[in-house]
């Protein structure tokens, strides 16, 4: 498995990018953040017709970055260029040539809720859940995930579930349009896995050019907002209310897991 366990399998025109990293719950760390980019570049330049993005296993889609990894990041430099990367990558997958379907295999907070929302087509395993959970840490998506919910569920809808964190499960998700599909959990790959490989019976050209028009009349990636989103995540990241939330979270994890 490659540092950032990211995977890429290939079936027919159909490819696969998988994020396996089952001792972190698939969060996503620097590691994964270039290989990502990495696949994206490789799939653009391939006979691709269509990219689906998954989680290993049945438990958690993307848990959000790697805070065990990126706790070390306390700068305001540091963090502004972590934000730029993650968000670089976000917008490169969200304006993919091809259609991009996210095989929601499992719960998906933060960042991985941010990079479900920069793919084309969601379709969710049931029960999973889904959170814009990141002000419960004392910071704000700044991976392009304020302007694309807002345009899946509309602004008061968004801005609730960013400023309060709440978790929600796949049928309200669905019920919001920020899942499209939602299907038993015995029923999901062989659901995603039909749609794709029907997405890819249609000629490329035609793919691309559908998608093209409608990136011009919905953009999908808004490099404009970016500057202005990562200079307030920054200065969230490094404020010590952060880390005090941080530490608050970890602590209440490791209670729940000790027995009493």
């Amino acid at each position: 498995m490659s540092p950032g366990g990211v995977r890429l399998d290939v079936d027919g025109h159909v490819t696969v990018l998988t994020v396996d990293r089952p001792k972190a719950r698939n969060a996503i760390a620097r590691a994964t953040m270039r290989e990502i980019a990495d696949a994206l570049d490789g799939v653009a330049a391939s006979d691709a017709r269509v990219l689906v993005v998954t989680g290993g296993g049945d438990r958690v889609f993307m848990a959000g970055g790697d805070l065990k990894e990126l706790a070390a990041i306390r700068t305001l430099e540091g963090a502004t260029e972590m934000a730029e990367d993650m968000r670089t990558v976000l917008d490169r997958l969200a304006t993919l040539p091809v259609p991009v379907l996210a095989a929601v295999n499992g719960d998906a907070y933060g960042g991985g809720a941010e990079l479900t929302v920069a793919c084309d087509i969601r379709i969710a395993a049931a029960p999973v859940r889904c959170g814009f959970n990141q002000v419960t840490l004392g910071i704000m998506p700044a991976w392009g995930g304020v302007e694309r919910l807002t345009a899946l569920v509309g602004r008061g809808r968004a801005l609730q579930l960013m400023t309060t964190g709440q978790v929600i499960d796949a049928d309200a998700a669905r019920d919001l349009g920020l899942f499209d599909e939602v299907v038993p959990r015995e029923e999901f790959e062989s659901r995603w896995r039909a749609v794709a490989a029907q997405i890819a019976r249609a000629p490329r050209d035609a793919l691309v050019g559908i998608k093209a028009a409608q990136q011009a009349a919905f953009p999908a990636a808004r490099p404009e907002l970016a500057a202005a989103a990562i200079a307030s995540f920054a200065r969230t990241w490094v404020a010590d209310e952060h880390w005090r939330m941080v530490e608050d979270a970890d602590q209440r994890r490791r209670a729940a897991r000790t027995p009493t």
